[in-house]
């Protein structure tokens, strides 16, 4: 089905039952393309997709426009939790995120007008970043954080009431249709068993997202702006936090916060969900709580300086300690040291797109958080460099000096190096 062959009534679907373009499918399978990711349970990937791209696809569109498309089962698939534990994530099959993408792209366009300003997540031009930069800003003029965390959100959004706020929104027969049919199809565990879902929505579904925020959208935003109007809030899907003026009001926000979600079918995790004190030079008293973690970023008292060169302690946001081990770990895992048949230049081919990642969001706020990481790398190729060349093998601080005199003559390398000297002793400061 290739787009440059198709004529004008091609595109057109008058004959079928719904109105689905063969432009919308093609369009959904080029981000689908674009976003790569694994295969589903029939174990098809993007390139074994491809391979009869036309046919694939002209099958989805004829059984989307004509009502008769039934997504296959997803796959469940494990992986760590930052915390600790399990995530399972739902994989659909490649010709199953095609379909849902024509669904998610026609549903962003009728909801994204009704969604609140201070919803940030999988939204266009909305993210992360703005949610912590606006909450950093929210923390130096409200003493008081409520910091929330929903058990299991996405495996317990209720069915009849998500439905309920979707037709709110639309009557399209084919958008209520098939949003139904993916809430209900079941999925597969690694062990091949089957299961049945009569709540949630699949973490890792393409349309997942946009569903957890229009449910969030009535579950907590509108509800907090008709009934708690006094305190701004930042939500990201299912992470969330509220600021209050004092103790009090943010004991009673939790309490009723509490309820709120166990009306809606939710439960606030009890161990995560805790009232923060906003501690800096110019509040007095102590708290137990004085620092929280939201969207990678634990905000805490940190030391700064004013404009006329003063040290002062502000409430600020940096890299979270779990996040900067977590790097540290996956720089240990490219075992750089063993690679001594390698070159810088392949180092950098390998490694930079990972250690710009790093840098283009975690350095936004108090990016000498990011010292102790960079520093870490440079330790590894410092050894690799004892490994490689035997002049440095029995000299650990010459081996260190030749990173910094490469550094300092090829800072194109690695992003940290045009930054922070590798020979900087201040690096593993935070």
């Amino acid at each position: 089905m290739e787009l440059t062959n198709l004529t004008r009534d091609e595109l057109t679907t008058s004959t079928k039952s719904f109105a689905i373009t063969k432009r919308q499918v093609y369009d959904a399978w080029k981000r689908v393309k674009a976003n790569r990711g694994g295969a589903g349970i029939d174990e098809e990937n993007i390139a074994a997709f491809e391979k009869n791209l036309s046919r694939n696809l002209y099958a989805i569109w004829n059984r989307m426009a004509s009502g008769s498309y039934f997504p296959p089962p997803v796959k469940e698939v494990g992986i760590p939790k930052k915390s600790g534990g399990i995530r399972i994530l739902r994989v659909p099959t490649v010709g199953d995120r095609v379909a849902q993408t024509v669904v998610k792209e026609s549903l962003v366009k009728l909801l994204e007008p009704h969604f609140d300003p201070d919803s940030y997540g999988y939204r266009p031009g909305r993210s992360a970043k703005d949610a912590v930069r606006v909450t950093r800003q929210r923390c130096w003029k409200y003493d008081w954080v409520i910091e929330f965390d929903i058990k299991g959100a996405f495996d317990n959004l209720d069915h009849v009431l998500l439905m309920t706020a979707l037709r709110k929104h639309t009557d399209c027969k084919w958008m209520l249709l098939y949003v139904e049919r993916w809430l209900k199809a079941p999925s597969v565990s690694e062990s091949g068993e089957i299961n049945a879902r009569d709540r949630g929505t699949p973490q890792g579904g393409v349309v997942s997202a946009v569903l957890m925020n229009l449910f969030m959208n009535y579950a907590f935003d509108r509800w907090m702006r008709r009934d708690v109007t006094s305190c701004p809030f930042a939500r990201y899907a299912d992470d969330g936090v509220v600021h209050c003026s004092s103790e009090r009001q943010a004991l009673l926000v939790k309490k009723l916060l509490v309820e709120r979600f166990a009306a809606c079918g939710l439960e606030l995790h009890p161990d995560k969900t805790r009232i923060v004190y906003c501690k800096d030079s110019s509040r007095i008293g102590e708290y137990p709580q004085v620092q929280f973690t939201f969207l990678g970023f634990t905000f805490r008292p940190r030391r700064a300086m004013s404009r006329t060169g003063k040290l002062f302690t502000s409430f600020l946001p940096g890299a979270s300690r779990q996040t900067l081990k977590g790097m540290r770990q996956q720089i240990r895992s490219w075992h750089i040291p063993h690679q001594t048949p390698g070159t810088l230049h392949e180092f950098s081919q390998a490694y930079e797109p990972t250690l710009v990642g790093w840098w283009n969001y975690y350095s936004s706020f108090y990016p000498t958080a990011l010292r102790s990481v960079y520093r870490s790398f440079d330790q590894a190729i410092a050894l690799w460099a004892r490994r490689k060349y035997k002049r440095l093998r029995r000299h650990s601080c010459r081996s260190h000096h030749w990173v910094a005199r490469v550094a300092k003559r090829e800072p194109y390398l690695f992003a940290h190096w045009q930054r922070w000297s590798p020979n900087d002793r201040t690096m593993g400061a935070v």
